[in-house]
Order: C-alpha cells, then structure tokens, then sequence
C-alpha cells in the first residue's frame, strides 16, 4: 500500500548519526521515507503483536470473509463435512498421485 505524500500524511522528524546521513546521501536514488515509513509499520505490528493488540479492521475484515464462507456452505447443510473436507485436503495435497490443477 502506497501512500502518496500529502494524501492523510503525518509528519516525523527522524535524528541520525552524521556518519549514517552521508552514508544515505550516497544512495540519493532510494526513497529514505518510503525505508522509514515500512520499518515503523512492521515495528508497529510486531508491538502490537506482541502486546496483543488488536487490528480492529483486520478483524472486521475476516469476519466478512468468515461469513462469506458461511453463506456459501449453507447449500451444503447436512451432507458437508468439515471433517471429511480437511482430511481429504490434507490426505491430497502433497501426494505425488493426485493430480495437479495447471
């Protein structure tokens, strides 16, 4: 996901080394502000991660999916088997004689 400046942007200000800024200036081709925003999202994650925080808008989006699902198994009601679905998937997937699908 890109963001294109201006678009909803915050502004941060980021202190380095002096040694550390003429190393970046050595590589002017390379967006710094696109290597910092994708370092402090994948921090944010592995904090929330770890705090167990929660991604209400990850969350909302599976249940969507979830339910998605649900609505599309309803047909299916009283001769599906979850059970029998994962055992045959995990009995095919890997097996040399099951066809594969190009």
């Amino acid at each position: 996901m890109l963001v294109q400046a201006g678009e909803g942007m915050g502004v941060i200000t980021v202190r380095v080394p002096e040694e550390l800024k003429r190393e970046i200036e050595l590589f002017p081709d390379v967006n710094w502000s696109e290597v910092v925003r994708e370092a402090v999202r994948t921090r944010v994650r592995a904090e929330m991660a770890k705090r167990g925080v929660k991604d209400k808008g990850r969350i909302l989006e599976a249940f969507k999916v979830q339910d998605e699902i649900a609505a599309k198994t309803l047909r299916y009601k009283g001769e599906w088997s979850g059970v029998e679905v994962i055992r045959w998937w995990r009995e095919h997937r890997h097996s040399s004689s099951t066809p594969r699908s190009q």
